[in-house]
């Protein structure tokens, strides 16, 4: 039997709950399954929750910059215990923590990118072992628009749904949904799923016109945009109905697929839609693909079920009426459309055999790593890893004080810019004080951005502090 291994993940998020914590926990399970060990880093709060309860190691944090010290502190007494043998990052902050960790303890680093953005991969790929990419569509983006010069460690490593989990299963019908056509909408309703959004909104009034009365909108789903987002639903319905399920997992999911005689999803809702055997309009928040069918999968699987696109600028208007006006024909014509989906997971995303694929590529970039390992680096490479932390404190509405913890404070230099509505105010320049006294001049709403410069000129900068200044109020400071 092969030995064990200590995966270690770290991945940044802003909503509690999304596609990218689905893909982390699928991955997850698997290496559980086969009795490897994980550690996740990540924000504190539900996610974090639930991996503890299911047997992973987590260490929080809330990645800001002046904060990455003591997750990496975290992170380096946990593989002096419990040796490491991989990082996998997931982009953004989490890479670069990732990297950094990788770089200093000699370990192998593999990422996953998830949509059509380069992060900073062209910079960083000669720090990564193998980059995994979700659809070929955006293996593609970022060889040929986001500058990726090593197209032989890129590696198409899909979404897959949990088959076992995801079927088919009878579910009584809801009492209001009687007679009607269950349309699902299933996504976040946050602002980086503005097109999405947009798009279903079109179908809403599209219904509202054409077929009044006939179909029922199930919104699962939630985000900083709900309420907006319910109300013009409300606004545009009609003599439809709706009914918001707030965001599912699990079993009550896949009962709300069962539930619906088709979704309107993007990426891996659509892939757990379709396995369900649910006819699925893939809508993601780059692209529209549409209604999944023989003449559209091909490029539904390229793109990851609209992550690849130009948003409104490739988005064909019509598009979703025409698709909508399909699946309002017949229940034989959605059954039909439902088989093809079902199909199409069994042949392009079987769990089991991708969950292997990527188990031996961590052990073909661990040996790999092995025979021929990048020079190590010492933490002080990193000026991320010198901060220790930003005290805040407001003595009087009308002051900030702000004062760095850090190693080595007397190699540092210290800048700090005065926003006040959006303008820069005042500029206090690079000096060898780590602590700043800032008067706010007035009412307004203050935001205070710390730049750090170390002996070697290589600076970094970051939103320190936010204040508001009433006329007769003033509010404590959020903190960062």
């Amino acid at each position: 039997m092969s030995a064990s291994l200590h995966l270690l993940i770290p991945v940044f998020f802003t909503a509690p709950q999304g596609g990218l914590h689905e893909n982390v926990r699928a991955t997850v399970q698997f290496m559980l399954s086969r009795k490897h060990l994980v550690t996740v880093v990540c924000r504190p709060g539900p996610f974090a929750e639930q991996l503890r309860g299911s047997g992973v190691g987590v260490i929080e944090t809330d990645y800001q910059v002046d904060s990455l010290a003591a997750a990496f502190t975290a992170i380096q007494e946990l593989h002096e215990q419990q040796p490491l043998d991989l990082v996998h990052v997931h982009p953004f902050v989490s890479r670069q923590l990732g990297v950094m960790v990788s770089r200093i303890l000699g370990l192998p680093c593999v990422a996953t990118m998830h949509g059509k953005y380069s992060d900073v991969l062209p910079s960083q790929i000669d720090y990564l072992d193998a980059v995994f990419t979700v659809s070929e569509g955006i293996r593609h983006y970022l060889l040929t628009e986001g500058g990726v010069q090593h197209p032989e460690k890129l590696h198409v490593v899909p979404n897959t749904p949990d088959a076992k989990l995801f079927k088919a299963v009878y579910v009584a019908s809801l009492p209001e949904t009687t007679g009607k056509v269950v349309v699902s909408l299933v996504t976040r309703l946050d602002q980086d799923k503005a097109f999405i959004l947009d798009v279903f909104y079109q179908a809403v009034a599209h219904a509202a016109e054409h077929y009044p009365g006939r179909i029922h909108w199930q919104v699962v789903g939630q985000g900083t945009l709900q309420e907006t987002f319910s109300e013009r639903v409300e606004a545009l319905r009609g003599e439809n109905t709706v009914s918001h399920a707030g965001w599912l997992q699990g079993e009550a999911l896949r009962d709300a697929y069962c539930q619906s005689d088709a979704v309107i999803a993007p990426g891996r809702c659509a892939l757990e839609a379709m396995s369900c055997g649910v006819p699925a309009i893939a809508l993601g928040s780059k692209g529209y693909n549409g209604l999944v069918d023989s003449a559209t999968w091909q490029q539904a699987v390229f793109s990851n079920f609209g992550g690849v696109g130009d948003k409104h600028e490739s988005y064909q208007q019509g598009a979703v009426e025409k698709d909508l006006d399909r699946l309002m024909r017949s229940r034989a014509d959605r059954r039909g459309l439902g088989h093809f989906g079902r199909q199409v997971v069994r042949q392009c995303f079987n769990e089991s055999e991708m969950n292997r694929r990527l188990l031996n590529f961590y052990r073909l970039v661990i040996a790999a790593y092995k025979a021929d390992p990048r020079p190590r680096v010492s933490a002080e490479a990193f000026l991320e890893l010198r901060l220790e932390g930003l005290e805040i404190s407001r003595p009087r509405p009308d002051l900030l004080v702000l004062e760095h913890r850090c190693k080595q404070p007397e190699k540092l230099r210290f800048a700090w810019y005065l926003f006040r509505d959006g303008e820069v105010i005042e500029k206090f320049m690079y000096r060898p004080e780590p602590k700043r006294e800032i008067p706010l001049p007035g009412p307004g709403a203050y935001q205070v951005r710390c730049y750090v410069q170390d002996e070697h000129k290589r600076r970094i900068s970051f939103v320190g502090a936010e204040a508001v200044v009433e006329p007769d109020i003033a509010e404590v400071p959020d903190q960062r």
